[in-house]
């Protein structure tokens, strides 16, 4: 699976567990990491925790393999809505 297609299933999952906003635990995530020691991520400010927290986890399963990234996705009950153009709906939904 090329980085792209990584990619496309990667983005979905990690905005999901960003919707969670769980801060007191990606502090401890980016500690227990070796990014940074507890009280550096103790004194990010919020915006600087998720995106310092979501490029660990962007990163992390961009190196993970295909099936890591899928269990995931199942494990969280992931899904997203895909809008395909008209002509190919009807191939969809007879396939």
């Amino acid at each position: 699976m090329g980085q792209n297609q990584k990619l496309a299933l990667i983005q979905p999952l990690v905005t999901h567990w960003l919707q969670q906003q769980d801060y007191g635990n990606w502090r401890r995530d980016l500690a227990d990491a070796g990014i940074m020691d507890l009280e550096e991520a103790m004194a990010l400010s919020q915006e600087a925790l998720t995106v310092a927290w979501r490029t660990m986890k962007t990163l992390e399963l961009l190196n993970a393999d295909a099936d890591h990234i899928m269990r995931s996705i199942d494990e969280h009950k992931l899904c997203w809505q895909v809008d395909l153009d008209y002509d190919y709906r009807h191939g969809v939904i007879c396939y």
